[in-house]
């Protein structure tokens, strides 16, 4: 049966480096400009921040669940996670409302397996925390009822950093996604801000791709908002591989780049799960690219390249997307050249 809410401590929120002083009144405009107001105390870099809100939206399937339990991992464990940057070692609550508990201790175990540092792997264990529909023996509530948030908010602990609500439909009890709907959601953002907690909210995008799902409302509040897209190279063996955007940041970030790709594969022998980082303005190629240029260069085809290199054919494609109209009209002479040499029983070695 659920514990009725008692109000919570906010013992350890009270330090004039964590919070604004409350005030009652209007601030005159001398006033405000003298104030020193200190900048945003980073979670994971500069964008994702303390008390800050924003919104990881994708298609189903594409990996957005994934991501944010890197962004946890991260800012958990003091992890580097780019393009944001290191996370504090802060406490984290991952509220799921879909996976299985059993998916999810799988997913956080292969994440965890690639961490090399047993202190850090420490820090995560200690500062990440879990509430999930399907760990407990009672009905958690909503986000859009006021007396299920505060059930849930009695639930976190007292020193959390970052709130992960996956996902924002998994969470509400209507069907509705228009202002009315969300209105709800916006004040109990609104509040845990004042608290300094900052929330991520991990959604779907319509059937477009292009935008998150529902009204535009969503966005009023956001201090950044992360879209991931289909990498049309195509997925990798065991995993996903995706574009992610930054179609809102309310503060300028240039060294944050506007679209970067991630790919995510799993070992199953090892079950590790590792991930690839990719600066989508960047020229720079890795070694494992590299060698994929290469016998490109020689003339192989794309399924010769992947057999040769035991990789899939998409991962191949992917790259050949990255690569420059000179090197590809290169490419596309060799691989000619070669089919001729093919045919002619010539081929070389």
């Amino acid at each position: 049966m659920r514990k009725p809410h008692t109000p919570k401590s906010t013992e350890g929120f009270d330090t004039p480096s964590l919070l604004r002083p409350k005030r009652r009144k209007s601030i005159p405009l001398l006033e405000f400009m003298r104030e020193d107001f200190p900048d945003e105390a980073p979670l994971l870099g500069q964008v994702i921040t303390h008390g800050s809100t924003g919104m990881l939206s994708a298609q189903r399937g594409l990996g957005k669940s994934i991501l944010a339990l890197h962004v946890g991992y991260s800012v958990a464990g003091g992890k580097i996670l780019k393009p944001w940057g290191r996370g504090i070692g802060g406490v984290v609550v991952y509220l799921d409302g879909e996976m299985h508990s059993r998916t999810l201790q799988k997913r956080l175990r292969q994440i965890s397996n690639r961490d090399s540092k047993p202190v850090t792997r420490k820090m995560v264990e200690q500062n990440f925390h879990i509430i999930g529909r399907d760990a407990f023996d009672h009905v958690i509530g909503y986000i859009d009822n006021e007396d299920d948030q505060a059930f849930i908010e009695s639930m976190l602990p007292d020193d959390c950093r970052l709130l992960i609500v996956d996902n924002l439909s998994a969470w509400t009890s209507s069907a509705r996604e228009d202002g009315t709907a969300f209105a709800p959601i916006k004040r109990w953002l609104a509040h845990l801000r004042t608290k300094g907690i900052a929330v991520l909210l991990v959604h779907h995008t319509g059937k477009n791709g292009s935008s998150q799902r529902g009204t535009s409302i969503h966005e009023d509040l956001l201090d950044y908002s992360i879209l991931l897209r289909e990498d049309k190279s195509g997925k990798p063996k065991n995993g996903t591989s995706f574009l992610l955007e930054h179609t809102k940041l309310r503060e300028l970030h240039p060294d944050i780049p506007k679209v970067c790709r991630y790919t995510f594969t799993t070992d199953l022998a090892t079950d590790v799960m590792d991930h690839r980082y990719e600066d989508g303005e960047s020229d720079t190629v890795s070694e494992d690219d590299a060698a994929i240029v290469e016998l490109l260069k020689e003339g192989h085809s794309g399924k010769e390249v992947a057999d040769k290199l035991d990789i899939s054919t998409s991962v191949v494609s992917r790259v050949k997307t990255a690569l420059s109209d000179e090197l590809l009209a290169e490419i596309k002479a060799a691989q000619a050249m070669h089919a001729a040499a093919k045919k002619s029983g010539k081929e070389p070695s």
